[in-house]
């Protein structure tokens, strides 16, 4: 009997475990049942397009809104990679606007730089070596100048650097005004017309003005002697404009001497230099001017327009503050004194590096300044030199027309027989009182230039970059 109670014990005790573990079952079957009532639920009433489908009777059903979910769903992922690369990427557009509300009393007037092509000045050149030599060796002198900027080879004798040691001699100090091409370089009085009381070879706004409104300097290339005008430097106040228009612009009657050139077969050109340009800047007048030439009346009509760059992470990587110079200048500078071994005259190096010689600048000087447009340093700089973050340029559109020669060869007549300048001032009309009159309108053809500068409108075009992509617009 005992034997018996011990058995129907332990068939209680697995009856017993059996049902815990059947209630067990039934309380996870429960639990798995409510979730996935709760989801069925949540799938019914959520806003999420199609999440319905997914609990549905027809399994064909369920399986067409379940691909269409996550393929939406994917999609939607790679747009967010897509535009989240695409912002990284730093995108922009250029906006262009026209402010047209500036204060026409305080409208500047650009700065205008002009060069004489013609390096040298025969007549000036001739002059400055009587003062030290004797006839015989002038002549011998300029003989010696035209081999040298021929680039010829009997330049380059012991003899002929014996006999010419200031070409081949780099001085230590920044004086340009101590060259020959600062000497023998056109001056803006000798370029000037005579002027009389119905006749101003310079006139702005309707007031007259003289060579003392020019400040000059040489261009570093190619050693033109260049005089720019409203460059606010040397006490001269910055002009404004107060109308658009030809009459209160910059008028300028110029005489290029052409006759006085020195032949130069690498250069042979004849007229003058435009560059127009923002006051306190310098841009290389040979790479950014626009040559006048002469016989002809030239009309300039400028435009200013004001750009405004984007600094880093975008690709322009503009540097903020004011440049003296462009880009390009300043490597070409570095460049001229890594090939050359000294430095053009204008800009001295901050280490002592000798100024260029003369024949330092025919040789090496113009040949690397040419040179530089295929170099690799240009492309390095491409590359690397950021430009400034805000500047202004002027657009400019040129137009001609022919001369009125009668009224010149007028005018100049009239300064020869009335003019209260001295003789040394007029030397190089005389010639024209022995002249015929076909002879006088050749001299005019191939001479004289007439030049008008003005304000097409009194508007500045802003050229201004705008990020595709702010934050907010990625957040959104």
């Amino acid at each position: 009997m005992a034997f018996l109670k011990r058995k129907v014990d332990a068939e209680g005790v697995e009856d017993g475990t059996s049902l815990r573990r059947s209630n067990v079952d039934i309380r996870d079957s429960e639990t798995e049942h409510r979730d996935l009532e709760g989801w069925k639920s949540f799938a019914e009433d959520t806003t999420l397009h199609g999440a319905r489908f997914f609990f549905a009777d027809n399994f064909f059903r369920r399986l067409l809104w379940i691909a269409a979910v996550l393929g939406c769903a994917i999609f939607c992922n790679y747009q967010v990679y897509t535009f989240v690369r695409h912002f990284y990427e730093r995108p922009f557009n250029t906006k262009i606007t026209f402010d047209r509300d500036n204060d026409e009393n305080a409208f500047p007037f650009p700065a205008v730089t002009l060069c004489n092509l013609n390096a040298l000045n025969k007549r000036k050149l001739i002059k400055s070596l009587t003062n030290v030599y004797g006839q015989a060796t002038v002549d011998k002198k300029l003989q010696d100048m035209y081999l040298i900027i021929r680039r010829s080879k009997a330049a380059f004798t012991k003899e002929f650097k014996e006999r010419n040691p200031e070409f081949f001699h780099r001085s230590q100090t920044v004086n340009e005004t101590q060259t020959n091409f600062w000497i023998a370089g056109d001056d803006m009085e000798d370029m000037l017309l005579p002027t009389s009381p119905e006749f101003s070879s310079c006139s702005i706004n309707g007031k007259q003005c003289n060579a003392h409104n020019f400040t000059s300097s040489l261009s570093p290339f190619h050693g033109l002697k260049c005089h720019t005008f409203n460059s606010a430097e040397g006490g001269n106040p910055l002009l404004n404009t107060t109308v658009a228009g030809l009459p209160s612009g910059l008028r300028l009657r110029l005489n290029i001497e052409r006759d006085e050139y020195i032949p130069i077969p690498w250069r042979p050109s004849a007229g003058i230099l435009l560059l127009i340009h923002e006051q306190k800047t310098f841009l290389p007048v040979e790479e950014f001017g626009i040559v006048i030439q002469p016989g002809m009346s030239s009309l300039c009509a400028i435009k200013r327009r004001k750009i405004i760059n984007l600094e880093k992470p975008y690709a322009t990587n503009c540097r903020k503050g004011s440049l003296k110079f462009d880009r390009d200048f300043a490597i070409i500078y570095l460049t001229i004194i890594k090939a050359c071994g000294c430095t053009v005259i204008k800009f001295q190096a901050n280490r002592p590096i000798p100024i260029c010689a003369v024949n330092d600048s025919i040789l090496c000087v113009f040949p690397s300044y040419e040179n530089f447009g295929t170099s690799s340093e240009k492309s390095a700089c491409e590359r690397k030199c950021g430009e400034p973050c805000e500047y202004v340029e002027y657009k400019t559109s040129l137009s001609y027309s022919g001369l009125q020669r009668d009224a010149f060869i007028e005018q100049l007549m009239f300064s020869l027989n009335n003019s209260e300048k001295s003789v040394m001032e007029l030397e190089m009309y005389k010639p024209l009182l022995n002249m015929t009159e076909e002879q006088r309108e050749k001299f005019v053809d191939e001479n004289i230039i007439s030049l008008d500068i003005y304000f097409e409108d009194l508007s500045v075009e802003i050229v201004q970059q705008k990020p595709v992509f702010e934050t907010w617009a990625l957040i959104g």
